[in-house]
């Protein structure tokens, strides 16, 4: 049970509303700056780690999603999954902030099975070798958005159910910097997928209309904005020089697979990660110093 000493505030009869009729909702402040600070800090540890195995290893990460630019730069998307690699970030995956809420649309226990961190961030590489694709459209090298999809077209491939949500903490501001753009209502439409049998959640061509409403969510940092996994969303391009990283953590009701195991959809890349990291750290703690420092 979680309560106001938690920190966490019930629904308001407008959130709840919001989210039925929207298919999302944002609590503003919910994280201070000591919080953040503590953050970002893991998200920079990790990033370094992740980076400098690929580099080590000779191949990328499986946990990394990110291209090569033009200079020498990489265009990090995003890293998945992460709790492992971090207590701060797995110490937050259960905060009664997060859970209170989702535990309430639910009405139950929410489950976690998957948690990524969104970085949005170019990094300079220092001239080492990364195996990384490059980004192929010179013309829109900063252009990291993820096109219109809902989650649960992912989430669906590994037997997830559609009362999956998710809350997405945002370590920094979003305006300018590419927010998460929803398409309010949209979780109540059945939308067509471009092709349902690939385990992609991306939707048709014109499946909500030539010019979708895209309402932008431009978070403020610490504020967190808790979603349907049927809500249908992009994230528009960060062309500013600063990352946007973004910790989104995804739950499911405990009474739909009250005996699966959760973290089936991310423990292969947490298995296939693992060796290349504890080389890395092997490496560091033999006192090498990181290829490509990150913060």
């Amino acid at each position: 049970m979680t309560s106001e000493s938690d920190g966490y505030a019930p629904l308001t009869e407008e959130e709840r509303g919001q989210f039925h009729e929207h298919g999302y909702f944002v609590r503003t402040g919910v994280l201070d700056n000591e919080e953040l600070t503590e953050l970002r800090n893991a998200a920079n540890a990790i990033l370094e780690l992740v980076l400098n195995s690929s580099i080590y290893a000779k191949k990328r990460n499986p946990r990394l999603d990110a291209h090569l630019l033009d200079r020498g730069r990489a265009l990090v998307r995003k890293v998945q999954p992460v709790n492992d690699l971090s207590v701060t970030v797995a110490h937050l995956s259960g905060d009664p902030r997060l859970i209170g809420p989702m535990s309430e649309v639910m009405d139950d226990e929410p489950v976690l099975m998957e948690e990524k961190l969104n970085y949005k961030q170019i990094v300079n590489l220092h001239g080492q070798k990364i195996d990384l694709e490059p980004k192929r459209d010179n013309d829109e090298v900063l252009d990291v958005a993820w096109q219109l999809h809902h989650d649960w077209g992912y989430y669906r491939y590994n037997g997830y159910p559609q009362t999956t949500m998710s809350s997405a903490v945002a370590l920094d501001d979003c305006e300018g910097r590419g927010p998460i753009r929803v398409i309010p209502g949209s979780h109540l439409l059945d939308v067509e997928l471009a092709d349902p049998n690939s385990g992609s959640g991306v939707i048709a061509r014109d499946a909500v209309g030539p010019h979708p409403d895209l309402i932008p969510l431009n978070l403020t940092a610490g504020s967190v904005v808790f979603f349907h996994s049927m809500l249908v969303h992009d994230s528009a391009p960060n062309r500013s020089a600063e990352p946007r990283r973004m910790m989104i953590y995804s739950h499911y009701p405990r009474s739909h697979q009250p005996d699966e195991d959760a973290d089936r959809r991310n423990r292969p890349a947490r298995d296939k990660a693992g060796p290349m990291e504890a080389k890395y750290r092997e490496l560091i703690s033999a006192g090498m110093t990181p290829l490509v420092p990150v913060g």
